[in-house]
């Protein structure tokens, strides 16, 4: 069983208040000033707390090997699977480097006698591939898998911030684009078609402000052309992912046309092509370690229809969400895990037998 080199040991008062300091830095200055979603910021800092607690020494005392041996617990002692590992490793990787890299933190590190170091790289962590060969026939991602997709971006917008500036828009783009194709269940040719005047509110919900519907011109039947639909918004952090997208990323997207109404833009400022949305997509699941040749983006309309039913609503209103004429083929977008299901039998049985107790 892997053990820390040293022995974990209490901070005292002064240091416990510095460790504090510099992950408030991070965690609530520099992670929220990027607007990297919440439950990634919640999840780094879980790993990071991890860390400290089994090293038990300050962050300004930490060495490649204590992050080293942490790893091996991860895998011999916890059995994270790599892909978990991989982020776990990630989250201590991105927070070092913003902290050795802080000259003001820096300095008061080594006022204490220690050292910010960047301890986690590229020959001591988890590379990028598939957990396991299975995997690769998946054809969507689970409500976690989805969410740690998105971690990884949001890790990736970091990394690019210092080594690769002028990849950073593209990837704040990515971001804004993808949630919002999964959170409205579009379509690749809704998604591509989308205006800034797209959206509409929806009087009944005022919290999700001029973001409650998104109008849109789907698929249509029997020769009909394109059919024009409003779906609904259900998740209320989508205003706030739009609101940002609209006000920070896309202007610094100089459109080619002062009227250009596109939504989502190139590099050179005209509507980005629907070849370039479904070849970042893939590039994503690269990154994360999912074999792209077993997805596209409208996978993400599959996840998007999945995982309402596995919040259990309602049939019919995912139908008519999604733009569906029949309830069959809402069905076949629909992929439930193996333990939800068992899970949700479970329930049924013992529903059935308490109404037979009770009788």
């Amino acid at each position: 069983m892997p053990t820390p080199a040293r022995p974990p040991r209490e901070l005292t008062e002064q240091e416990q208040a510095l460790q504090d300091k510099m992950l408030r830095a991070y965690y609530e200055g520099r992670r929220p000033s990027r607007n990297h979603a919440k439950s990634s910021i919640q999840n780094d800092q879980i790993a990071v707390r991890q860390l400290l607690a089994f090293i038990g020494q300050p962050l300004w005392e930490l060495t490649e090997n204590d992050f080293e041996v942490w790893s091996a617990h991860l895998g011999l002692t916890k059995g994270d699977a790599p892909r978990t590992q991989r982020r776990k490793q990630t989250a201590i990787a991105t927070l070092m480097r913003y902290l050795s890299r802080n000259l003001a933190l820096q300095n008061e590190a080594r006022a204490m006698g220690g050292e910010l170091r960047e301890i986690a790289h590229s020959e001591n962590r988890v590379v990028h591939t598939t957990d396991q060969a299975p995997k690769r026939h998946r054809r969507y991602l689970s409500a976690m898998e989805f969410q740690e997709v998105v971690q990884v971006l949001d890790m990736a917008i970091e990394l690019a911030i210092r080594s690769k500036p002028r990849c950073v828009r593209t990837l704040l783009r990515d971001k804004a684009m993808f949630n919002t194709y999964y959170a409205f269940g579009l379509r690749m040719s809704e998604g591509h078609a989308l205006n800034v005047t797209s959206f509409r509110a929806n009087p009944d919900i005022r919290e999700l402000g001029r973001f409650g519907f998104a109008d849109v011109y789907g698929k249509g039947s029997n020769g009909s052309g394109p059919r024009f639909r409003s779906i609904p918004a259900i998740n209320p952090s989508i205003r706030e992912v739009l609101e940002w997208y609209l006000t920070v990323v896309r202007p610094l997207f100089p459109p080619r046309d002062l009227e250009e109404p596109a939504m989502w833009l190139s590099e050179q400022g005209t509507r980005l092509c629907r070849s370039e949305i479904d070849t970042r997509f893939k590039q994503l699941l690269q990154v994360c370690g999912i074999d792209p040749s077993t997805m596209s983006t409208h996978g993400l309309r599959h996840m998007s229809v999945s995982h309402e039913a596995e919040a259990n609503v309602p049939l019919h209103f995912t139908q008519q969400r999604h733009g569906h004429a029949h309830a069959s083929t809402t069905q076949v977008y629909t992929h439930l895990p193996e333990a939800f299901i068992r899970d949700r039998a479970r329930q049924l049985v013992k529903q059935h037998l308490k109404k037979k107790e009770s009788t």
